[in-house]
């Protein structure tokens, strides 16, 4: 462990051992900000951390089109994912919704970039529309809350608060299947899939007032220096 403390106080010097921004970056700004959110019980932004303690990040999670020949799609990797789900890295990171699930949520951490348009097979089903997919296949048949949140800094929040209008989410969802026959649909519960994407709670936060709503005093005083750490080495003004 001390050789990655002393990897990362290198990065000051003249000659850094690694990039900056392979520390200083959304990833682990909004890990470091989920660790102490749910140690703290915090409420903020129409979450209420007390509701689930378990958490991970880069976790693979289903799409509706992974078994189609036709432009299939791979997995999908979330940045975080929250609630009642099982994942076991020794075997793979595949994501599985808990059979008695309440909760469950993906967040997507963004810095200097917007979500990004589309997706290589669809210019309109973009980012947001497909995370959206990936919840709602994953929870249709569930009784549970969903929750798809996109953080970022405030200044950057206008572009992404209009990517993820619920509405334009749905028709991106709804486009996607357009390719495909009845018989898919009815095997992928296309209909199950988008009643349930209409009942998300999507969300946005800014990376600001999340580090204003912890609690301990260090804490907020060592994100906050580590979020201005992180707006430098990416250029974030």
């Amino acid at each position: 462990m001390q050789s990655i403390v002393d990897i990362i106080k290198s990065i000051e010097s003249e000659l850094p051992y690694v990039n900056p921004t392979q520390i200083y970056n959304e990833g682990w700004l909004t890990r470091m900000l989920m660790n102490q959110s749910v140690k703290e019980k915090i409420k903020f932004g129409g979450l209420d951390f007390k509701d689930f303690s378990k958490w991970t990040s880069e976790a693979l999670i289903s799409s509706p089109f992974i078994k189609t020949k036709e432009k299939r799609e791979g997995y999908t990797h979330a940045d975080i994912v929250f609630g009642d789900f099982i994942v076991n890295y020794k075997v793979s990171g595949k994501v599985e919704v808990e059979e008695g699930v309440k909760i469950f949520g993906v967040i997507e951490a963004k810095m200097r970039s917007s979500l990004s348009k589309g997706t290589t097979n669809f210019e309109n089903y973009n980012q947001a529309a497909r995370i959206l997919a990936c919840i709602s296949s994953n929870t249709y048949e569930k009784n549970c809350k969903i929750y798809f949140i996109v953080v970022a800094p405030k200044i950057k929040l206008t572009k992404i608060n209009e990517q993820i209008e619920i509405e334009n989410l749905l028709d991106g969802i709804k486009t996607r299947f357009v390719e495909y026959d009845e018989d898919f649909k009815l095997k992928q519960n296309m209909d199950s899939l988008l009643a349930k994407a209409t009942v998300c709670n999507v969300l946005s936060w800014n990376y600001e007032d999340w580090i204003d709503a912890i609690k301990d005093s260090a804490s907020k005083k060592m994100l906050g220096e580590f979020y201005n750490e992180t707006k430098k080495w990416n250029s974030v003004y």
